[in-house]
């Protein structure tokens, strides 16, 4: 989310970080919408390696990103507010 602090002028944005197995994917967003977004679009990517049949992803995307991820043996992800330096 991007924010404004009064007492220091400073936006922040929201950094999400997802591990996976081909590494480390990092993204800046100016909106916790942005970020769950690129979470919703990552589970729906890889749904299909939850398990010979995964079923199907939840229509609510935050319902889709608890699931995928609880469910992944070996992905993970973080979200971090960030201020901005400069």
């Amino acid at each position: 989310m991007t924010s404004t602090d009064p007492s220091t002028d400073r936006e922040s944005v929201t950094v999400v970080t997802i591990d996976h197995r081909h590494g480390t994917t990092v993204s800046a967003h100016r909106t916790e919408e942005g970020a769950q977004r690129v979470l919703h679009e990552h589970a729906e990517m890889w749904w299909h390696e939850l398990a010979d049949d995964p079923g199907p992803i939840p229509t609510i995307p935050a319902a889709a990103i608890e699931e995928y991820f609880a469910r992944h043996p070996s992905e993970f992800y973080t979200t971090e507010a960030v201020e901005l330096q400069d």
